[in-house]
């Protein structure tokens, strides 16, 4: 498996799938300042354009990765508390920013950089793109946009607003050994493409029911599951292969395949400083859906897992040294 680096929004699918909504909602409350404040919003957008600071179209974010035999390689670089988050392209390109709410159960993912000049005058924390949410167990976490491409030209209170908003994708942990150690496991459900490359949009209004429902063989959803790791008795470690990337030990490290080609590794996510992590993909998956996914490891951080080049040197340097391997030092962050 070969990685290369990530190209600009420009080269990425940009066609999209919207159809009108007919199912008659039931009326759902909606601020009074909604529209003005997205009306004064709308001056401000205009400065930012000419200036070429403006990232208002979500779209792009959804769109999957242009498709390559190699994966896409991003990072992600976490702040000191640990509850905001910065996607970046490998090339240092800021793409998305995303802040944890642990009493709400909740990150809200935006496309402005609040740090960053001229993108803080749009930034807002009450507008978020998207957001996502789990559970009180911590087991299932739902990501949603929050203006639906279905129904977002629609009447606000016709919209699909109060009836779940247009879920992206629905992950789901558990557990199970391998080895002598446990190991953190994912289910992801996202929405499926259709044969000319244009996404299913999962919006309640167009009938769909929710992204966590047992799937079927249509092509309407995807299911990903996480690349299961072997136990290493040497070091006493889960391991797994990050090829393209020098991995360092953390709960967090995860590969994630399609359910039919379980051996295929379309994303993976590892640690590879003090507060960074590499996060590469490649099709299917689009940028918030990966990005989603890597940041559902918020709790994780009792399980190691370490990469296969990382246990190999620690092999190599406990024989070169004539000494056994005990347990090696390994990061839970």
């Amino acid at each position: 498996m070969t990685i290369e680096k990530a190209s600009p929004l420009a080269t990425w699918i940009s066609s999209i799938v919207g159809k009108s909504a007919t199912t008659k909602l039931e009326d759902c409350k909606v601020p009074e300042d909604e529209d003005k404040w997205d009306r004064e919003r709308a001056f401000d957008i205009a400065d930012s354009l000419e200036n070429g600071l403006a990232r208002e179209i979500v779209t792009e974010f959804m769109h999957p990765l242009r498709r390559a035999s190699k994966l896409w390689k991003f990072h992600v670089i976490r702040s000191e508390d640990k509850m905001q988050y910065r996607l970046f392209s490998d090339d240092g390109d800021f793409l998305m920013y995303a802040r944890a709410n642990l009493e709400a159960r909740r990150i809200a993912f935006y496309l402005y950089n609040p740090s960053e000049r001229g993108g803080s005058n749009l930034f807002n924390y009450e507008k978020p793109a998207f957001t996502m949410t789990w559970n009180s167990e911590k087991t299932e976490w739902r990501l949603v946009q929050e203006r639906c491409e279905n129904c977002q030209f629609s009447p606000a209170h016709l919209t699909c607003t109060c009836h779940g908003k247009q879920q992206v994708a629905w992950i789901r942990h558990h557990r199970k050994p391998v080895g002598d150690g446990i190991f953190n496991c994912m289910e992801i459900h996202v929405p499926g493409l259709y044969a000319d490359g244009s996404r299913v949009v999962w919006c309640p209004l167009l009938g769909r029911g929710d992204l966590s429902a047992p799937m079927d063989d249509s092509y309407e959803a995807q299911r990903l599951i996480t690349k299961q790791p072997t136990w290493n008795d040497e070091v006493e470690s889960l391991v797994l292969d990050f090829k393209g990337r020098h991995i360092l030990s953390s709960a967090k490290n995860f590969q994630l395949a399609l359910s039919q080609k379980p051996e295929h590794v379309l994303c993976q996510y590892g640690k590879i400083g003090p507060q960074t992590f590499s996060l590469d993909f490649k099709y299917p998956l689009s940028v918030v859906q990966a990005f989603g996914i890597s940041l559902t490891t918020l709790f994780w951080n009792e399980v190691w897992l370490i990469s296969a080049s990382l246990c190999s040197s620690l092999i190599f340097e406990a024989r070169d040294a004539s000494e056994s391997i005990g347990q090696p030092t390994l990061d839970t962050s």
